[in-house]
């Protein structure tokens, strides 16, 4: 009998139909060969085809491969590392925004006091750190101009006089019928030209510093020598600041006094983007000032600016702030504390815990006690300390807080890999 070669045996190993078999047998029997030779050959070929497939290759035989967003830290990796891990749960969101500020006067506290004509100054009265009331002297200015407004001023009160009194007495007379109604309304149209002209020479007077007292005194008996005019306080408070020297041409633009009431002082803060909504007007406020660490100044927002700062890219937010001991002073910077509070609760998170990759933030949340799943979420808003979850997670989960950059680079890694 003819032996098997290797390929022929490999070659066997395919399916014999009952044909096959058949063939095989007549050509045992033709050969001279014993049924029990064709059994034992067909029982060997039979073997052959019913051999078991052969092994899987070695990538199908691996485990199968966790899954691409889950991250798997061994227990003595875990023990070296702090991951933080914080147990999600609803709260009402609470936190502070902090606003930079400084001191200003109050717009109400603050004069600038000069002259509306040009002239040299004469006497000086007050000068800087100097407390001052309402209506007291600062500084006598001297100027020519001042002789001419008193004259004009004394020409119109004289043709006011003699205007009044021509009225008053064509009026008596009218009444009895003597006199013509066109003579008295000529009169009448005279006297209030003359009381215009009055009006419009006690303005210029007032305008460059007489007081009504002054003008009565001038139109009664006129004073030729009159040529000067003192300048006085329009507001109660300190004399911050003094422009001008003695005997010094002055011209009307420029300021010869600053004074500032401090009684009462404003904060100017500069609020920026990201606390465009949060802050408005009524809100409690804290104050802190550089110079006084351990005083804690309370406040209300004044006002919230409707127009940003074409510079800083800022709102302004202005408090008034009561200064008894005037212990605030102006330009001193100060900062603003604004705690602010949900009337709801809501899903919160530390805000260390969210990871971002591109447009997506996602979390680490703990499955057991070595493996970590990410998870993309929703995160309605985020401050410096907390997160709003909106989407993604669910109360009572636990998310990592720290070390979230090395679970993001393994995780990262993995996926490379892959």
């Amino acid at each position: 009998m003819k032996r098997i070669s290797p390929s022929q045996s490999r070659n066997a190993c395919r399916p014999l139909d009952s044909g096959c078999v058949r063939r095989i047998s007549l050509s045992f029997k033709k050969r001279g060969g014993g049924i029990l030779i064709a059994l034992y050959c067909l029982g060997v070929l039979f073997a052959a085809c019913q051999q078991s497939e052969p092994p899987k290759s070695l990538d199908e035989a691996r485990e199968k491969p966790e899954p691409t967003h889950v991250v798997a830290l061994d227990r003595e990796r875990l023990l070296r590392l702090d991951l933080g891990i914080h147990q999600v749960a609803r709260e009402k969101l609470r936190y502070v925004v902090k606003i930079p500020a400084d001191v200003v006067a109050s717009p109400k506290g603050e004069a600038f006091v000069g002259a509306s004509i040009a002239g040299r100054i004469q006497k000086i009265f007050a000068t800087e750190n100097d407390a001052v009331r309402e209506g007291m002297p600062l500084a006598v200015l001297e100027s020519a101009t001042i002789a001419a407004l008193v004259a004009e001023l004394w020409e119109s009160a004289t043709a006011f006089a003699l205007a009044d009194a021509d009225y008053k007495r064509k009026r008596a007379v009218a009444s009895e019928n003597i006199l013509s109604e066109k003579v008295l309304l000529e009169s009448e149209s005279a006297r209030k030209l003359a009381e215009a002209r009055l009006c419009a020479a006690e303005a210029k007077c007032v305008g460059i510093g007489f007081s009504k007292r002054d003008l009565e005194r001038l139109k009664a008996r006129p004073d030729s020598a009159v040529s000067a005019i003192v300048i006085r306080a329009p507001i109660s408070g300190i004399v911050a600041k003094r422009f001008v020297s003695l005997g010094e041409y002055v011209e009307p633009n420029k300021p010869l006094f600053q004074i500032v009431n401090l009684d009462e002082v404003m904060l100017v803060g500069s609020a920026f983007e990201p606390e465009f909504g949060k802050v408005r007007a009524g809100q409690a406020v804290e104050i802190y000032v550089g110079a006084f660490h351990a005083t804690r100044f309370l406040g209300t927002i004044h006002s919230v600016g409707a127009v940003v700062n074409e510079t800083t890219h800022a709102l302004p937010v202005r408090i008034m702030l009561k200064n008894p001991k005037h212990l605030l002073k102006p330009s001193m910077h100060a900062e603003l504390l604004i705690t602010i509070e949900r009337e709801e609760p809501e899903l919160l998170v530390p805000t260390s815990a969210i990871a971002i990759d591109g447009e997506e933030k996602f979390v680490f949340v703990q499955e057991n006690d070595t493996l970590f799943e990410a998870r993309a979420v929703k995160v309605a808003e985020e401050t410096k300390e907390f997160a709003v979850i909106a989407e993604g997670l669910r109360e009572g989960e636990r998310v990592v807080t720290k070390n979230v950059f090395f679970l993001k680079s393994k995780l990262r890694a993995r996926t490379v890999e892959e």
